[in-house]
């Protein structure tokens, strides 16, 4: 236990007291300037600190300078010496995924693709950020719906080494399934689905997975299954606040095709309403709140912005007091 402790203190230390750093063989370390840090000249210039090394990715090279004697002496070491990466923030990063969650692929992929260009030459080393990069074109690339960049952006990555490692890879087969169901190919992705689900332990491929099928299902017109495939995310993956938008939508769009005349006791239009208030008001910021607000009335929407009250304080839907989903089953 206190070598654990000793460990995981160690880790806190080092990721506290750096900023950017490569470590280098003989655990030789220098901090490295911000690539995208500019300053507010006209045009924008890149921010340097004379103290830190520069990355030249054309050169294949990290370049340090130092003043010995009076004498500025620049020392230069290569890129394929670099052991370990700690690199412990990138606001790129957060505002592509902001993007991703908004609605607004385009602008996440140009604020992602420098990113995997810089991380491109590091990216088998030991704490870089390519692999998260590239995870956010994909969700950019499926938002977007553009099937040939993403086609052409999976083939890519299948050919590269990357491709082993076992969360890209799930990834791929995520995207490629989702690929299939706009295709129209629902009973298969359903079937495939179903079946990566019960070898998946991963929370976040698990959250995607029932998506994923839950729309297939929404496709066909299997609303009461589609509902409960959508309802496992808030209920089983709630930490994966990311799919939360889009497990609430397909919710509501199933209620709707639940609500038939024979159905209509059990009220499951206001169920809809109800999730669809809950969106708005928990993530306002997303794509599918939008939508959401598009699938109400002029009134609804009006009491949704008047009482913010809707949502619970875990932000998951209210409790249904007409009817209970029946037991959600893969």
């Amino acid at each position: 236990m206190r070598s654990v402790f000793f460990s995981l203190s160690t880790l806190l230390i080092t990721t506290s007291v750096y900023g950017q750093t490569l470590f280098f063989k003989g655990n030789e370390k220098w901090e490295i300037n911000d690539p995208f840090k500019l300053d507010n000249s006209i045009p924008p210039k890149p921010v340097r600190d004379p103290n830190k090394a520069t990355i030249n990715l054309v050169k294949g090279t990290v370049e340090r300078s130092s003043v010995q004697g009076g004498v500025t002496v620049v020392n230069t070491k290569k890129l394929t010496d670099v052991e370990k990466i700690v690199w412990p923030q990138f606001d790129r990063i957060t505002d592509a995924q902001n993007f991703v969650t908004r609605g607004e692929p385009g602008k996440a992929l140009d604020s992602i693709e420098p990113v995997l260009v810089f991380f491109e030459p590091l990216k088998k080393v030991p704490g870089n950020l390519w692999l998260k990069s590239a995870l956010i074109k994909l969700d950019a690339l499926d938002r977007l719906e553009n099937d040939a960049a993403t086609t052409k952006y999976l083939d890519t990555l299948e050919r590269s080494e990357e491709a082993s490692n076992p969360e890209l890879n799930q990834k791929i087969k995520l995207a490629r399934l989702t690929l299939r169901a706009r295709k129209g190919d629902n009973d298969a992705v359903i079937k495939d689905a179903t079946d990566l689900i019960a070898k998946s332990d991963d929370l976040d491929v698990l959250a995607r997975l029932h998506l994923i099928k839950g729309n297939a299902l929404l496709a066909t017109k299997k609303y009461e299954a589609a509902m409960n495939t959508y309802l496992r995310v808030p209920v089983f993956y709630g930490s994966q606040t990311d799919h939360m938008p889009k497990a609430l939508l397909g919710a509501a769009r199933s209620f709707r095709g639940m609500d038939t005349p024979a159905a209509r006791e059990q009220k499951l239009g206001e169920v809809s309403n109800r999730y669809l208030k809950n969106l708005i008001s928990t993530y306002p910021l997303s794509k599918e709140a939008e939508i959401a607000k598009t699938m109400l009335t002029k009134e609804d929407r009006s009491e949704v912005e008047a009482d913010e009250t809707v949502k619970t304080p875990d932000g998951s839907p209210q409790p249904e007091p007409e009817r209970t989903p029946q037991t959600i089953n893969h």
